[in-house]
């Protein structure tokens, strides 16, 4: 065995060391995160103009959303708040592919805040995935309420 090989099969059993130190709790990397963020954030206030919701599999926003954001982006500035907006999706997909669709969820969201006048540091983004349902259950009632990007004050 030469030397590259040797390498090559190094690197895989590292990698593979360190994945399995990853953890699967799902519940304790989203309060990781969160934990993460500077300042606090309120749930309070939280109506239905800070929860924007999405098709199935999709992250653009409609014009009642672009509405919503409007009227955010206004409010977020009046009031000198940051905000953090986060992803959620429904259950199906895998974790991997819901937390990236969560994440273009967050940031289209996020983009569409800095277009309409909120400076870019005011803004966090978080993608949940399917982590934190709005709504339990396996039917589009429940899915659709779970595909969601949420807006956060500070």
């Amino acid at each position: 065995m030469n030397i590259t090989h040797k390498f090559i099969i190094t690197l895989i059993v590292f990698f593979l060391a360190s994945c399995s130190s990853v953890s699967m709790d799902r519940t304790n990397d989203a309060t990781a995160i969160s934990a993460t963020a500077t300042g606090a954030y309120s749930d309070t206030g939280i109506t239905s103009n800070n929860i924007l919701y999405f098709a199935y599999d999709k992250s653009d926003i409609n014009s009642e959303g672009r509405t919503k954001i409007r009227t955010l982006a206004k409010l977020i500035n009046d009031n000198n708040l940051s905000v953090r907006v986060e992803g959620h999706c429904d259950e199906r997909g895998t974790r991997e592919y819901n937390l990236a669709l969560g994440e273009k969820r967050a940031k289209t969201v996020a983009e569409l805040l800095i277009i309409n006048g909120v400076a870019s540091d005011k803004i966090d983004t978080v993608s949940y995935g399917e982590e934190k349902p709005a709504s339990p259950g396996s039917n589009e009632r429940s899915w659709s309420q779970n595909r969601r990007a949420l807006v956060k004050t500070f």
